[in-house]
């Protein structure tokens, strides 16, 4: 596949193209591993965010850049962070961000899942010596969370894996908490004259995040969270089940899971998200001692984008970035690093914008571009 072209991406002031109605997923470019920010809309002149995973001490930086640049206000600001499970490539900075931020975070989530390395340790200690002022949750499938207009609905673990993770086993991939994000969601539905449903609040941008989560795990969520299709049978109109097709799956962005491993998911599930914007996190397959990202992920992901399995004889696909398939190793058609990754969602519009770090160097928001 080929590099972006460079012409597609133009500097902007990205700090200056928000306002106060967007939000934005930063994806950031940790090679290997994941360190994720959610900036959510402002509520009442205020922005609040939610941190999801943080590998390296970039996302702990990004804060403090958000938060000199007037994003953040740094008052009980950060509403949520999430360990999705613990592994290294996951929560190494954790105790980092806890040392650095802890006074703004008003909750934490992780799976529960025990595992004695240093960095959980460490972070459960940063933990306990701020319980008296950081609600602590261990959330399955199901739990919603509404901070402001936004909707966070756990999608993994399922309950049936929680209850293994201390006697018959979870593969600790399996134990990721997975997460469905969702704005403006109303906290209440609404129905018309006729009795139809209503949208409250405009169009909604979903986003789901992956963790590291598996087959196993996907396994759940696909159970859990069904595909819903209309029937217009007599039985089906009986009970007020022909309203209309609906994926409890779909996505506009989706990150896939463990950094495009080949475990992390399959045809059906990426069909079921059927995701406008799809991001992978990991380093360039070569450098990746994990051989990430697989390419049976890549052809899967392309499948879904471009279905060609049915077609007789070779087909040439499209290059990923032509279907919005972005990779934080990506690089332009100049051999400039594109580095971590911003989606700026506003109303029914999703912008794509690239930092240029490499996985050591933290995100420069004076040195964006966006693509056009």
């Amino acid at each position: 596949m080929t590099n972006i072209p460079a012409n597609l991406l133009v500097a902007d002031d990205f700090v200056a193209s928000l306002d106060a109605d967007s939000w934005v997923y930063f994806l950031c470019n940790v090679g290997d591993g994941d360190s994720q920010l959610v900036l959510l809309p402002e509520l009442d002149g205020r922005r609040k965010a939610i941190v999801v995973d943080a590998y390296t001490d970039k996302v702990v930086r990004l804060i403090t850049e958000l938060t000199s640049r007037g994003v953040l206000d740094g008052r009980d600001d950060i509403a949520l962070v999430v360990a999705t499970h613990p592994h290294q490539d996951h929560i190494s900075n954790m105790p980092n961000l806890f040392r650095t931020h802890g006074h703004r975070i008003a909750e934490f989530w992780d799976p529960g899942y025990y595992h004695p390395i240093s960095a959980y340790t460490t972070l459960m200690k940063e933990l306990q010596d701020r319980h008296a002022t950081i609600i602590y949750a261990q959330p399955t499938a199901g739990l919603r969370r509404w901070i402001g207009g936004t909707l966070v609905t756990v999608l993994s673990p399922a309950v049936g894996l929680r209850n293994r993770f201390d006697s018959y086993g979870t593969e600790i991939n399996d134990s990721s908490i997975s997460l469905r994000i969702d704005h403006p969601a109303a906290r209440a539905t609404t129905r018309d004259e006729q009795g139809r449903l209503q949208e409250v609040g405009g169009p909604t941008s979903t986003l789901i995040l992956g963790g590291d989560a598996q087959t196993l795990s996907w396994s759940y969520v696909m159970v859990d969270f069904p595909y819903l299709p209309s029937s217009n049978s007599e039985a089906a109109k009986a009970i007020a089940a022909a309203t209309g097709t609906k994926d409890l799956l779909n996505t506009d962005v989706v990150k896939v899971s463990h950094h495009g491993s080949k475990r992390g998911v399959n045809l059906e599930l990426m069909e079921r998200f059927s995701a406008s914007i799809v991001l992978v996190s990991s380093r360039a397959r070569g450098t990746s001692s994990h051989g990430f990202p697989h390419s049976l992920t890549q052809e899967v992901i392309r499948e879904v984008k471009e279905p060609i399995a049915t077609q007789h004889g070779p087909t040439q696909r499209q290059d990923d970035w032509e279907h919005q398939v972005y990779y934080t190793h990506d690089l332009d058609d100049q051999s400039t690093a594109l580095g971590s990754i911003a989606i700026v969602f506003r109303g029914e519009s999703r912008q794509l914008w690239r930092f240029q770090d490499d996985r050591l160097r933290p995100i420069d928001l004076t040195d964006a571009r966006r693509r056009t």
